[in-house]
């Protein structure tokens, strides 16, 4: 009988980088996804999930990215913009217990007082810290920064409104507190990369969407690089190109 040689852990990581490249590389299977993400978005599958009861407007391929990225970098603040459900700023408070994450800040121009109560019920660590407020106002910008005061460690996910303005003015704005190796992630890119979404009017639709506001801000800023690394293994997620990573 032979014996089946075993491989070290660190083989094992570097398979998989492997793994990932080729997945990426594989046009039928990006296809596939596009087209299972399409008509799956037709039925709102991605506000199907909840974290601890409340929704999470997230897909799993994104739940778990956002988990690898916390795990990676250690965020001491998270702050997400656009609470709606409160599921994914849950997420971020059950992750804090395995994490160094001191606060968790989300803003939203409207934040229900039942959410409030459901939100603050379920938080155990009670880092959870709520501004109903304009994202893009230099009032709100300036309390979130006074927050984050000398903290080295901060991840930023902007998930409010999903117009190029608006989504512009938020990475000009928030892109100032990320530190070199942390992430700014743009949320709901992919509006970039699939037809006008007729079932669930918005304002945002192809051509004026965060894909854009992401593109015209890397014109103009080489601090930061889309860390396509990330998307090479996600078969359906919300943001494609839009993990943003400070390179310096």
């Amino acid at each position: 009988m032979t014996k089946q040689k075993i491989i070290t852990f660190n083989s094992f990581k570097n398979k998989r980088k492997i793994w990932a490249g080729k997945l990426n590389r594989d046009e039928k299977v990006k296809k596939l996804s596009k087209k299972l993400y399409i008509n799956a978005d037709k039925h709102n599958f991605c506000y199907l999930y909840d974290w601890l009861g409340e929704p999470m407007l997230q897909t799993p391929d994104d739940v778990l990215t956002l988990q690898e990225i916390i795990h990676k970098t250690k965020p001491e603040i998270i702050l997400e913009i656009g609470v709606a459900w409160a599921g994914t700023l849950l997420l971020y408070d059950s992750l804090s217990n395995f994490s160094k994450t001191k606060k968790i800040i989300g803003v939203d121009i409207f934040i229900p007082d039942d959410l409030k109560r459901r939100l603050f019920s379920k938080s155990k660590s009670k880092k959870i810290k709520l501004i109903n407020a304009d994202s893009t106002s230099f009032k709100t910008f300036s309390k979130i920064k006074k927050i984050c005061g000398n903290y080295r460690s901060i991840l930023i996910h902007l998930d409010s409104n999903h117009t190029k303005d608006h989504v512009l003015k938020e990475i000009l704005l928030y892109s100032k507190l990320i530190k070199k190796n942390n992430y700014l992630i743009v949320g709901d890119t992919i509006i970039e990369s699939i037809p006008k979404q007729k079932h669930r009017k918005r304002e945002w639709a192809k051509g004026n969407n965060p894909q854009n506001a992401v593109n015209e801000f890397l014109k103009k800023n080489k601090n930061f690089k889309i860390d396509k690394q990330i998307n090479y293994k996600q078969l359906l997620t919300n943001n494609p190109n839009g993990y943003l990573k400070r390179i310096k």
